[in-house]
């Protein structure tokens, strides 16, 4: 038997007793193993990961006081669950406010862009040699008479 540190599910790190033979299973290495909790031993497989040196126990579901390490693994589930939810709402209304923003800069640009436009036929209009025109019609004079 030997004793080893490893991160449970819970994302505790206990101290797990390892028996038994090894298996091997794509870049890990597995031992039936046992780690102590609130007083009980929990049954289950230590897993060895060659990639990044670290053990890791998963409890057996069908092990002995695997219940502990279920309830405690289901709490940690559902509080990050709720914590991922928080913080999708929250992107979600900042999508919201960034869309409305977009929208607005959308319709700034689409008046400069016609502005521009107009600017550029007022320039080409000249460059041909056409006359200057107002952007009023003509207006007759009080003392001009009209027939």
């Amino acid at each position: 038997m030997e004793k080893q540190m490893v991160q449970c599910e819970d994302g505790r790190r206990r101290q797990a007793r390892i028996h038994g033979v090894p298996k091997q299973e794509g870049d890990f290495k597995i031992w039936p193993a046992g780690v102590r909790l609130k007083g009980k031993h929990v049954s289950g497989e230590a897993w060895y990961s060659y990639k990044t040196k670290t053990w890791y126990f998963l409890a057996d579901p069908s092990g002995k006081h695997a219940h502990l390490m279920e309830r405690l693994n289901t709490q940690l589930k559902e509080e990050s669950i709720k914590q991922y939810k928080d913080q999708l709402k929250a992107l979600a209304s900042r999508l919201t406010v960034e869309q409305k923003k977009i929208a607005q800069h959308r319709a700034a640009r689409d008046a400069i862009n016609a502005e521009i436009e107009e600017v550029k036929a007022k320039i080409s209009q000249l460059e041909s040699g056409a006359p200057l025109e107002s952007d009023r019609p003509l207006e007759y004079s009080r003392h001009v008479r009209r027939q």
